[in-house]
């Protein structure tokens, strides 16, 4: 049964390991949810009109503190001594285990995005606040776009961002960068999710020390690819154009992507095998 896979049994592990979600992880989900809360109070205090940009801050800040947090909080104890081997008898497949765990880690920062855009939007429709706009947008270059309009409107003159974000800058912006955001947000609850089992005490803390490591060591790569993809050119800036630049971003990124890919598929193998293999 180690590694097989059967659809009845593996509901019923969502069932007990949603309640252990809601029981541990709950409270801490709907404070993350509300924390643009603080935000409207503010307006209310101040008198003043919250543009969306930091109102989309505080939702990408609950959505990291979610990543972070709920591994530990929900399944911290999966590797203790004695309630570690309690969840180790479960009549239950260590791929059934696995993908439980894998499900309730990834839906975490969705349903902080979804459900705090939700609280957002139900304090916009509130009279007394000064949050007039919904957040239409979560794309970068149409949130600026949101973000210029709406400085535009204070100021009593156009700055719709059009200008500002014209089409190549915004290509610095498109698939690539797109995905690769959301391949670091993976990479990131995967990183806490492996820590959660790897220490038995003190895991966020921990973890995000070795996560901080990790950055430093990826943004030396990073460099190096810059250079490997041209990056010598911006020492004669002069010579630099704004499509010379689009076009090394790009080609940075691809590269980058795929680096990360890779580490990605690997680090999720390895989180697999460490549930697998967990000694109490």
């Amino acid at each position: 049964m180690n590694n097989t896979f059967n659809i009845n049994r593996f509901g019923k592990l969502l069932a007990y390991d949603g309640r252990k979600y809601i029981r541990n992880f709950g409270i801490t989900l709907a404070i993350l949810c509300g924390l643009n809360l603080v935000l409207w109070l503010l307006t209310l205090i101040f008198g003043f009109t919250m543009p969306t940009l930091p109102r989309y801050g505080v939702i990408w800040i609950a959505m990291f503190l979610g990543i972070i947090m709920v591994p530990a909080k929900a399944f911290g104890d999966i590797n203790l001594p004695r309630e570690g081997v309690q969840y180790a008898i479960l009549p239950v497949s260590n791929l059934e285990k696995y993908l439980s765990y894998l499900f309730f880690c990834l839906l975490t920062p969705i349903i902080i995005v979804f459900g705090s855009w939700a609280f957002d939007s139900l304090l916009t429709l509130l009279p007394l606040g000064g949050f007039e706009h919904y957040i239409r947008h979560f794309g970068f270059g149409s949130l600026m776009t949101d973000f210029f309009a709406e400085l535009g409107e204070m100021a009593g003159e156009d700055m719709s961002g059009r200008e500002i974000f014209d089409q190549t800058f915004m290509d610095f912006f498109g698939p690539s960068y797109s995905y690769a955001i959301i391949l670091s947000l993976i990479f990131n609850i995967g990183l806490f999710m492996f820590g959660n089992l790897l220490f038995k005490t003190h895991k966020t803390g921990k973890t995000l020390a070795v996560t901080i490591g990790l950055s430093y060591i990826l943004s030396m790569i990073m460099q190096v690819i810059l250079l490997a993809n041209g990056g010598a050119l911006f020492l004669n800036p002069e010579n630099v154009d704004i499509a010379t630049i689009g076009t090394l971003t790009n080609r940075t990124l691809f590269a980058s992507n795929i680096l990360h890919t890779i580490l990605t598929i690997g680090l999720y193998i390895g989180l697999f095998f460490k549930l697998k293999t967990q000694k109490y």
